[in-house]
């Protein structure tokens, strides 16, 4: 899904922040690292980076000020300052990596991100989670705990990061692999991604069974949540994941693998469709555009063919 070309970096770094002093300090587990701006020399974002950080505080501003009209100037600072924070560790750690489409990766996550801020009832929590929501996934060092960590070192409510970023993750797919299969991990390749996929997609039938996982993964912490919690954390992840998939589809067309588009558009009317027509019309109606879009993009294919 994703390529690492060195060649390719200094094509897209005109907006990329200098991060030649990022520091790297000790937590209290020696194999969990975080990374973080020295506070007296934070490097000014380019023009391009600064609009749109603008933009999305204003942006987030104005939406939650409508959910909440009691939210504050201060925590409106806090926020756009812990977002940067994440913002620019995640340009870090993804530069140099670009989707199959060969847009930038990071540009992906700043895409769903700003879906979420379209949709109703915008929050925090759905941007820092937008934000972080292939950490886990794709970046080799990052797990539950650093994430935990991270939100510990600025002070905010980690479970409510950490956990739906783990529950919208797929896990390796090499863990998917039989015992029998391990000896030949790349022949069985397909066959475990498979097993994972139909695990992890398994998971969005609904909100019962997504808010179910959800308790589960808290469980496995040794997390005591509220009802209430749970929900929240639910509803919130979900959000994130419709906002994925709807960046995902509006990217997906490749006049060259149809059949890939297929595959995807099958795998999203199987599990997306249901539980966003549940939880977030919004999405369902934008999901739905985006799969009309490829349907005759690929009717159109076949005619001149």
């Amino acid at each position: 899904m994703v390529s690492s070309l060195d060649s390719k970096k200094t094509f897209y770094d005109n907006d990329l922040l200098d991060t030649s002093n990022l520091k790297r300090t000790d937590a209290a587990d020696p194999d969990i690292w975080i990374f973080q701006y020295e506070v007296d020399n934070i490097v000014s974002p380019s023009d391009k980076v600064r609009k749109w950080f603008k933009k999305l505080k204003n942006d987030t501003k104005k939406k939650l000020q409508q959910v909440n009209p009691e939210v504050s100037e201060k925590e409106l600072d806090e926020l756009a300052a812990l977002f940067s924070a994440l913002y620019d560790f995640m340009k870090f750690k993804f530069t140099g990596v670009f989707r199959a489409t060969w847009e930038r990766y990071f540009e992906h996550l700043r895409a769903v991100v700003e879906n979420v801020l379209e949709f109703p009832n915008p929050n925090k929590e759905k941007v820092l989670i937008a934000i972080l929501h292939d950490s886990i996934e794709d970046i080799e060092e990052i797990n539950y705990e650093f994430i935990e960590k991270f939100c510990k070192s600025k002070n905010i409510d980690w479970n409510t990061i950490a956990l739906p970023v783990q529950a919208i993750s797929k896990g390796d797919w090499k863990d998917y692999l039989s015992t029998d299969e391990k000896d030949e991990p790349e022949k069985y390749k397909k066959a475990a991604k498979k097993r994972r996929n139909t695990g992890y997609f398994s998971h969005m039938i609904s909100f019962d069974t997504m808010k179910e996982y959800i308790s589960m993964l808290a469980g496995r912490k040794w997390l005591t949540l509220s009802d209430d919690e749970i929900i929240a954390i639910t509803q919130n992840a979900i959000d994130v994941k419709l906002a994925d998939r709807i960046h995902n589809l509006s990217t997906q067309w490749d006049p060259n693998n149809i059949e890939t588009v297929e595959r995807k558009m099958k795998e999203t009317e199987d599990y997306f469709l249901e539980i966003a027509k549940e939880t977030n019309p919004d999405a369902y109606q934008k999901i739905m555009v985006e799969i009309v879009k490829l349907k005759a993009l690929i009717e159109e294919s076949k005619k001149t063919a």
